[in-house]
């Protein structure tokens, strides 16, 4: 500090000192000066202070607590260095004043306005100031009226030096009171011109509360003259006033002699006032504002953010709000929480948000937010991944809708996440799934065309190339040895092809086998590193596999061969898919293989049956027509014998002869059946339009004697036309009535014919076999003996009888012959029956004949 400097501290500090201020008690017009001061600059704090040596003295403060502090502490330097009015908006603003101690510390300084108080000398003895805890811009007005106010705390000082002075001269008494008269009238005048420029309203009590000013904008809000109201007590004046938060504070700020701050709402006027109160020497200044507007928008934005809370809280989805002007963006909790970041985790800028976008999707991201900007789309909608604060990714649909100012320029973006990660797994996985199905469903239906082993086998390896995108998919036949052979191949270009080859690996051991034979899988993700054998890497190495997935074929539960799937370009991981993909393609060609050697063994079985058949059918035709002319022959003269010599013999001659012609007879009719067996496929007419009702008819017809004997009953139900053999179509009807009118023991045959579809099953019978939509269900019901369920399929078996002749007389062929009948029409024919209950025998024949009516 150089000389200079000291000499004028000191000088100021003497200055101070002769006004004999520092440690005074509080006085009115300081007060009524400070009180004004943030009245009319709007501040929460105003103060005079004195800078002393060491200190900075508060001779009046409004909002302050504290009556003095540190000379080093606060901004009060700044008007002691510039000796001009000094305006701070926005303490943060300035790095050096945003680390002063008043600023971090109480009171919380952001805005700060003084002006040195300058004696007539030049000596600075302090300053007047206004102080906020939030930034603040004052206007000119403003700035001018804390100037004013300035110059009159200097008057005032000087009218203390004066009054010192007067004490002691009692000329310089009477000349400084007049002096201080003419200048305290100037001070009022100048008040009351600041209180009637000032835009709020001002109104002064005094202790009877009887009005003794009011300015210009008291009388516009009260809506009263000033000659309404001087003299007036405000009780008397606004009755309505008793009994409100008007009237309470304003007693409060006389009784405590405390200044209040505060807003009500006025009915009378239907307004909000903003209310300053301070007590006064002589009663009340009371500075109001009507806010009625500014509260209107308040509760208009706390419904806003009501709302806006609610939807943050309330919504399981995040919500960022993005200022494009600042190009700051607010991120919800919600949101934060969903990619699992902490507050501090995640930065408020959008370059550095844009950085979390996944690269693949980064760039049409941007483009569908400047598709929207552009307006092109009505609203910004994405599905992208955005990176997890444990560097994962997930899925998400991000919507938002752009805020536009009057001039077209964009300043504000709002829109939400919604964590699809499970719907974009689900849909994977069903894509999968439906890849997976198709390609079953194409193998399974050519399994089930034409089990053409090549075409199944090439199918699946061209499309499992193509699902797991592989360089080469190959199916192995194994042999015995552990050598096997290359059946079918889908390779990219570029890549050996094996097709044909056969192969032979010599570390392919036959404990390996085994283990493909027990469902062992083998997947190596890099034979450059994967623990194999070296015969075994160099093996893969000469066909370009660098990556590989095996699944055993088995078929029957022995090991046919294998599938492969080769990655030759890159390392490849095998993921759980696509290794279990391969395991059920495996499982369905092992099925296709063991169905091709079923049907290949059938085939061969078919034909030697159809062939054995066809030679005992040769056989029973041959065989019982060279036995026809022999066997009649035999039964003539055996009846002749029988006509001449019967009587003339003993007793056992005549028996004798009765055995041989009653043997002859049956085998005559043996003969005639296996004929009628015989030429059901090789006699058979050609299929035409056959009336049933007839058919039945001409059945019954040839079952005359048999009906009129047993007296037995026969009904039906109408009956169709059908494409059939007239002739065997009556046998089958024949044979059935036959042997329910044989089969019924001593009581009355009942025997009904019915006719159905699958759809027309009028008494809900329930069938073993159920017929197809587009065939006739015929049954025979009778009231019979009856039969085991054992015994079902056994009797329609040539020759097979559940009696002895003696009992029920008949050669066994006759169901033989109606199922033949039967099959050879396509249908199908079995019998339901309980011993004792009689039965009902089901055949069915195929509908050729469309759209004709039956039922007439």
């Amino acid at each position: 500090m150089n000389p200079g400097h000291i000499d004028t501290e000191m000088a100021r500090l003497e200055a101070l000192r002769q006004y004999q201020i520092l440690d005074t008690e509080p006085e009115e017009a300081y007060d009524n000066l400070a009180q004004l001061a943030a009245f009319i600059c709007g501040t929460s704090i105003s103060l005079i202070n004195f800078i002393d040596e060491n200190r900075q003295w508060f001779k009046a403060k409004v909002g302050l607590n504290i009556s003095e502090m540190p000379r080093s502490v606060g901004l009060s330097y700044l008007c002691q260095e510039q000796r001009n009015l000094v305006v701070v908006p926005d303490t943060l603003a300035d790095e050096k004043l945003a680390n002063n101690a008043m600023v971090t510390g109480y009171p919380y300084v952001r805005f700060y306005a003084g002006v040195p108080l300058i004696t007539l000398q030049g000596d600075m003895l302090g300053t007047l100031c206004v102080i906020d805890q939030v930034p603040r811009e004052l206007n000119q007005e403003q700035l001018q009226a804390l100037v004013g106010l300035s110059r009159l705390v200097i008057d005032q000082l000087e009218l203390r030096r004066h009054v010192t002075e007067v004490s002691q001269v009692t000329e310089q008494l009477i000349a400084h009171q007049q002096a201080a008269h003419a200048e305290s009238e100037a001070a009022r005048i100048r008040i009351a011109n600041l209180l009637e420029s000032i835009t709020d309203a001002f109104f002064a009590l005094d202790k009877k509360w009887r009005f003794t000013y009011i300015n210009g904008q008291a009388e516009l809000l009260l809506q009263k003259a000033q000659n309404e109201l001087l003299g007036q007590s405000i009780w008397e004046v606004f009755p309505e006033l008793i009994d409100t938060r008007f009237h309470r504070e304003y007693y409060r700020v006389m009784l405590e002699q405390v200044s209040v701050k505060f807003e009500e709402f006025y009915q009378p006027l239907n307004c909000w006032f903003q209310v300053h109160a301070y007590p006064a020497k002589d009663g009340l200044s009371v500075y109001f504002q009507d806010i009625t507007e500014r509260r209107r928008t308040a509760e208009a934005l706390r419904e806003s953010e009501e709302r806006w809370q609610l939807a943050l809280h309330g919504n399981n989805d995040g919500i960022w709000d993005w200022n494009l002007k600042t190009n700051e963006v607010f991120f919800s909790t919600r949101w934060k929480e969903m990619l699992g970041y902490k507050d501090y985790e995640v930065c408020n800028v959008w370059d550095e948000w844009t950085k979390l976008i996944h690269p693949d999707e980064r760039d049409w991201v941007m483009q569908a937010f400047q598709d929207h900007f552009a307006k092109k789309t009505p609203f910004y909608v994405c599905e992208y991944r955005v990176q997890c604060q444990d560097g994962s990714y997930k899925w998400i649909l991000d919507r938002g809708q752009a805020l536009w100012d009057a001039s077209g320029d964009i300043v504000r973006m709002v829109g939400s996440y919604t964590d699809i990660t499970d719907r974009k797994r689900a849909e994977e996985e069903l894509k999968r799934q439906n890849l997976r199905s198709q390609l079953f469903a194409e193998i399974t239906l050519k399994i089930r065309e034409s089990l053409q082993i090549n075409e199944i086998l090439q199918t699946t390896v061209t499309e499992v190339q193509e699902l797991l995108q592989a360089d080469r998919v190959l199916i192995f036949q194994l042999e015995s040895d552990g050598s096997g052979t290359v059946v079918q191949e889908a390779v990219l270009p570029g890549w050996p092809v094996i097709l044909g080859k056969n192969i032979f690996d010599l570390c392919f051991k036959e404990e390996y086998i085994e283990r493909y034979h027990q469902g062992r899988v083998s997947a190596i993700e890099d034979i450059e590193t994967a623990y194999i054998q070296p015969c075994h890497r160099e093996f893969l190495q000469q066909f370009a596999v660098r990556a590989n997935l095996v699944v055993p074929i088995l078929v029957r539960e022995s090991i046919w061969g294998l599938l492969l799937a080769h990655q030759c370009s890159t390392p490849r991981r095998w993921n759980d898919f696509e290794t279990e993909l391969l395991k059920q393609l495996a499982n369905q060609i092992g099925i296709a293989l063991s169905q091709a050697q079923l049907l290949e063994k059938e085939t061969q079985q078919s034909q030697e049956l159809a062939r054995s058949n066809a030679e005992l059918e040769q056989f029973a035709y041959v065989a019982s027509h060279d036995l026809q002319e022999p066997l009649r022959m035999v039964t003539s003269y055996l009846q002749l014998l029988e006509r001449r010599y019967k009587n003339q013999l003993d007793a056992n001659a005549d028996q004798f002869i009765n055995y041989v012609v009653d043997g002859a007879r049956r085998m005559q009719t043996l003969i005639n059946d296996l004929l009628n067996y015989s030429r059901v496929s090789t006699r058979g007419q050609p299929f035409i339009p056959v009336n049933c009702s007839i058919v039945l008819e001409q059945a019954i017809a040839n079952l005359q004697i048999a009906i009129m004997d047993s007296k037995a009953i026969i009904t039906h139900d109408p009956l169709p036309e059908v494409m059939a053999d007239a002739t065997q179509l009556i046998q089958v009807f024949q044979n059935l009535i036959g042997n329910a009118i044989k089969f019924c023991r001593h009581q009355q045959p009942r025997i009904h014919i019915k006719v159905g579809k699958l759809d027309a099953n009028p008494e809900g019978e329930s069938l073993n076999v159920i017929p197809s939509v587009d065939e006739w269900l015929f049954s025979v019901r009778d009231n019979g003996i009856g039969l085991e369920s054992q015994y079902s399929e056994r009797i329609f078996i040539i020759f097979q009888r559940l009696h002895g002749r003696d009992k029920y007389p008949g050669t066994g062929i006759g169901l033989a012959i109606c199922k033949k009948i039967i099959e050879r029409h396509g249908g199908r024919i079995w019998v339901e029956s309980k011993l004792g209950e009689g039965s009902t025998f089901y055949f069915t024949i195929p509908d050729r004949v469309l759209n004709q009516s039956w039922a007439s």
